[in-house]
């Protein structure tokens, strides 16, 4: 067991859902450790299965091509234990075991050098030289593909999370974890992995890092309050904010800090019930304004100071606050510079970093790598059905690669569209923040050229509110990046080309995309060169996508706020047939309603979309909410709507839905001045640019 330890350690493990102590008594244990272990099983979504078609050349025995996924599928999940190291010394963990299997030798690397994240190694069950019973014995596990245990050195009364991602259900009620220590102590838990447990499913930070707005969710789907919150072992429940209605599956928990977090730091949450389950995770702490982002660079200019200032007032014209991969190079050489990364600080303009070696100033997060999943589809060492995954444990090395170096910032990985469902329940816990690409467009365009029959699923962007559930409900109460697509397909004869995405398009996928959770938007790609012209090219219809990118931006930003701190929620929503309702919670104090026109299709010629008149909504509010004010937010600015409410039925009256309406009801009534000032002093004057813009 490689597992190195500093001085005298007393671990305590996991156990399960506290089956032999009752919540009282854990947490007078809280002195001593956490006690905690939970497994939470993928949540198939059967409704979205007929959008999962592959683009890849597998092909069956007939020639056919395999289809992946298929109803009743078999899922994985996420075995988590919680230890604390109550020794006055610091311990790393480097190994434990499963089952009495070191999880190290039953997850090997294919080659025998050392990785540390610098180089793709594939890691797997496939690859153990263990002998077949203990290799038996991970398997009815549940086949582990990937772990990770944060922090790796756990200080003295530290917390330690430690999160294995197993590709199939255990097929066992239970799993034991061991964690060796000092001398011959080996302390271990069981879990019971068919015990359901309470889940913390969304944590966000005031701008100060002084407030948490937490959002539970109990097994039972009802509305049930906790009886004690706490915070790195500590007691907060005095100063919490608990809203329950039984009705509401969603419990909001608002808790103002005596004192403000770190910036990055992580911390334990806990949620104890009276029915003896338990709500835990640990989770780092950051702030981000909400990051609208592109992908992409742009060559335009005579000079390098030309190009650059063409990149960059483009950028900023269009409400884009964050710039992803493949910068220009006059860009990127002058926000290296301190005049460039101060003038960034001063409108809020951050980048991402691919590389710790040459980060940007302005870093908002590091980026992994790209789409993991399409790259494991080539591991040909391993067979197809065990390819998935196979990336993850480098991912976990280059995960605290990137964190030793620059302890301060985040990591973000992307994943793609390859082993669909699967793909985004595999990797949404490894890093900080989870990010996925599902673009509609790629995947409507594959259809047509593969499997022209299937495309009844592909009518309507649903493809981005699929993959956003799926990826939210295995990430959660990790913050969720999506990257719409937003470039034309100039392909070749061999292959089908494919339109531009229609502004109607790009704004239901918004819509479609902060009604899964998601906290976190970019656009690929800018680039309008070569097979996949983007969007910042001339082509009319270039401009009106180019341009509606830019007004949602100011549409999303001015609420983006609220969004960050959003959760969200299943209420009782009665509109006509073709208005599609979602609802997100933000604290205790407003709902979110966002609705989209859902009369409209999309073919190889665009969008048709029918608009719906003398639309309204009957909203039943949650108990702890009441419309003291509500209104409209649009590109430009805050607007009133008309409105009723009766105790907690609430009537709004949308007029006429043309393609999407954000309806905000709050009892702040100051809300609504607040966001229409930060509207006016951020976003007014683009907006009238970009209304100026020829379409």
């Amino acid at each position: 067991m490689n597992v190195r330890t500093k001085g005298l350690i007393a671990l305590l493990l996991v156990a399960t859902a506290l089956t032999s102590v009752g919540a009282e008594t854990a947490l007078a244990q809280q002195d001593s450790a956490f006690v905690h272990g939970v497994y939470r099983p993928d949540i198939p979504f059967p409704e979205f299965m007929p959008m999962w078609r592959e683009g890849w050349p597998w092909v069956d025995e007939h020639g056919q091509r395999v289809r992946y996924a298929y109803e009743g599928m078999p899922l994985g999940g996420y075995l988590y234990a919680y230890v604390r190291n109550t020794s006055n010394a610091p311990i790393e963990v480097k190994d434990f075991e499963i089952n009495g299997v070191s999880i190290v030798e039953g997850l090997p690397y294919h080659t025998d050098e050392e990785v540390t994240g610098e180089q793709v190694a594939i890691a797997s069950l496939e690859f153990s030289k263990l002998p077949a019973d203990q290799i038996a014995r991970l398997e009815a596990a549940g086949e582990p593909v990937w772990w990770k245990a944060e922090p790796r050195e756990v200080a003295p009364g530290e917390v330690c999370e430690i999160v294995i991602r197993l590709r199939r259900d255990p097929r066992t009620n239970t799993v034991r974890v061991t964690v060796p220590t000092a001398g011959e102590t080996r302390l271990e838990g069981t879990v019971n992995v068919r015990r359901r447990q309470p889940q913390f499913m969304s944590i966000g930070f005031s701008p100060e890092l002084d407030t948490v707005y937490a959002y539970l969710r109990h097994p039972s789907g009802q509305g049930v309050a906790p009886n004690r919150i706490l915070i790195n072992g500590q007691d907060v429940t005095a100063r919490a904010t608990i809203k329950a209605d039984r009705d509401v599956g969603i419990v909001p928990v608002i808790i103002p800090l005596q004192e403000p977090f770190a910036q990055a730091s992580y911390n334990v949450f806990q949620a104890d019930y009276a029915d003896g389950t338990q709500a835990m995770t640990r989770l780092g702490t950051w702030y981000m304004d909400f990051p609208y982002g592109m992908w992409g660079y742009i060559n335009r200019g005579a000079t390098p100071e030309e190009r650059r200032d063409y990149y960059i007032n483009d950028m900023l014209l269009h409400n884009i606050n964050l710039l992803m991969y493949s910068l220009p190079r006059d860009a990127m050489v002058y926000l290296n510079t301190d005049e460039g990364a101060a003038f960034a600080r001063s409108v809020g303009l951050n980048a991402m970093s691919t590389s710790v070696h040459g980060r940007h100033r302005n870093t908002l997060f590091y980026f992994l790598t790209d789409e993991p999943d399409a790259a494991d589809y080539v591991s040909t060492m391993l067979d197809p059905y065990k390819r998935l995954g196979g990336r993850g444990q480098y991912l976990v090395q280059r995960h605290h690669l990137f964190r030793d170096q620059d302890p301060d910032r985040p990591t973000l990985l992307n994943i793609n569209n390859t082993f669909k469902p699967e793909n985004w329940y595999m990797y949404a816990q490894l890093p900080d923040i989870a990010c996925a690409d599902p673009y509609y467009q790629e995947g409507v365009q594959s259809v047509l050229q593969n499997d022209p029959g299937n495309m009844a699923g592909y009518l309507k962007p649903t493809y981005v509110y699929g993959a956003g559930k799926i990826y939210q409900s295995a990430a959660a109460p990790k913050p969720m990046h999506l990257i719409l697509h937003t470039c034309r397909f100039d392909f070749p004869e061999d292959r089908t080309p494919y339109r531009a995405p229609t502004a109607e398009e790009k704004r239901i996928e918004v819509y479609y995309a902060l009604a899964t959770g998601a906290k976190q938007l970019s656009y690929w790609w800018y680039t309008p060169y070569g097979e996949y012209y983007g969007v910042g090219g001339d082509a009319p219809e270039m401009i009106d996508l180019w341009t509606e990118i830019g007004l949602l931006g100011a549409e999303v930003r001015t609420v983006g706020e609220l969004f960050q701190w959003a959760c969200p929620v299943e209420l009782a929503i009665e509109a006509p047939h073709w208005v599609w309702t979602r609802s997100l919670v933000v604290g205790d104090d407003t709902l979110i309603l966002l609705v989209v026109n859902d009369n409209h299709f999309s073919d190889r010629l665009g969008t048709v979309i029918r608009p719906i008149e003398n639309a309204t909504l009957d909203v039943t509010l949650p108990s702890w909410m009441e419309a003291a004010d509500v209104f409209e937010m649009t590109y430009e600015g805050t607007k009133d709507i008309d409105s009723a409410s009766e105790g907690r039925s609430l009537n709004v009256d949308l007029g006429t839905v043309e393609v999407t309406r954000m309806i905000l009801v709050t009892k702040r009534p100051e809300l609504r001045a607040e966001l229409q000032k930060r509207y006016d002093d951020n976003f007014a004057d683009n907006v009238r640019k970009l209304m100026a813009i020829e379409r």
